[in-house]
């Protein structure tokens, strides 16, 4: 039985991948999206997010050591570093956390609320297309509309005709 496979992943040195990402993409023939992954971790990199967290790491300070001196809920400051915007406030109250995050992290507050206004520009064109989407009424509106028409057309010709 060579081809047993140790119980713990090692690290491979070629590639920098683990012997079971390694194995499935022999069996596969090809290499599992690689790319992907890059784009996904300098994306998560990029985050204020994850800057933040990283900052609040290095000084050695806990979830909650932090939202007690910005004197915010625990589950806010989780949500800032999980990049989970739908989980607070307005987007003025969310730069205002960071900026606030920020100043006691000794960080420049600039770039990371340049991070999130490009977030928010997403949001809202997705929020402006759902708007568009919409505006147009649906068939059961329409046959309402339709409905009360004819009969108020209806009462109007009746009420003429009796004149």
């Amino acid at each position: 039985m060579s081809d047993s496979v140790p119980d713990e992943p090692v690290l491979s040195e070629a590639t920098g991948t683990f012997q079971y990402q390694e194995l499935i993409e022999s069996r596969l023939g090809q290499p599992i999206a690689a790319e992907i992954l890059a784009t996904e971790a300098a994306r998560i990199a990029l985050s204020p997010g994850t800057k933040l967290a990283s900052a609040r790491g290095s000084m050695g300070w806990t979830v909650e050591q932090v939202a007690a001196q910005l004197k915010l809920a625990t589950r806010q400051i989780v949500a800032l570093e999980a990049d989970d915007y739908a989980a607070l406030p307005e987007p003025a109250v969310v730069r205002g956390f960071i900026r606030a995050y920020a100043k006691i992290l000794k960080l420049d507050a600039a770039p990371l609320v340049a991070l999130i206004a490009l977030d928010e520009g997403e949001a809202k064109s997705e929020q402006s297309a759902n708007r568009e989407s919409s505006a147009f009424p649906s068939k059961q509106k329409l046959i309402v509309f339709g409905v009360v028409f004819l009969v108020a057309l209806l009462v109007l010709v009746f009420v003429f005709k009796r004149n």
